[in-house]
């Protein structure tokens, strides 16, 4: 069975992959474009946990993947150049990929540092002109030369042509202020739960 969802949230992602898999769906593949591959699995008693590693060297992911198998988990997905890591194992009590603090701190620090990369680089994308972000007035979404100061039909006729052209620079402006946010939040809880962890 393949499903195709994207998550920005690996915790919310960690979550509904352990339900599929009391569901009797098992993932035993992921790829980068948001598509999971199930097969059905009997064994229920089992988890599934989500790493974050910034781009491992490939000896590195190695020395990676034989730690965590000497402790019983099966890497499912990951690769040098993806951040995110699946694991799975048969539930034993020692369920969780980091049993101390600094590691969890650690693996924090590092959702945080790619939490604040995109909050960056998305607050660079936003348009901007002389100081002021674009597009908060519908108005200026629209590029037709003197379409404000027509009437009647040559008024309606440009105004509908340029609509959808205006309705997708307003959306990607509004999607990139958004999800800068959206980025800023998670950073910002990132480093509130790293601080729990080191005090």
């Amino acid at each position: 069975m393949k499903k195709f969802k994207l998550f920005v949230d690996i915790r919310k992602e960690e979550a509904w992959l352990n339900e599929q898999l009391k569901k009797g769906y098992e993932l035993v593949k992921k790829s980068s474009l948001g598509y999971y591959q199930f097969q059905k699995t009997t064994d229920t008693n089992q988890v599934i946990k989500l790493d974050f590693q910034r781009h491992l060297t490939k000896e590195k992911l190695e020395t990676y993947i034989e730690l965590y198998e000497e402790f019983g988990w099966k890497h499912i997905a990951g690769s040098r150049f993806s951040s995110v890591h699946y694991w799975i194992k048969e539930k034993d009590g020692h369920d969780e990929l980091f049993s101390d603090a600094p590691s969890t701190s650690a693996m924090l620090q590092r959702m945080a540092s790619y939490y604040f990369m995109m909050f960056a680089v998305l607050l660079i994308l936003i348009p901007s002109g002389n100081g002021e972000i674009f597009y908060l007035n519908p108005k200026d979404a629209y590029l037709t030369p003197g379409l404000w100061e027509k009437q009647g039909s040559h008024f309606v006729q440009s105004f509908l042509f340029e609509t959808p052209f205006a309705f997708m620079r307003l959306g990607f402006t509004w999607l990139l202020i958004i999800m800068t946010v959206f980025f800023a939040i998670k950073y910002t809880k990132c480093k509130k739960q790293e601080k729990t962890f080191t005090e």
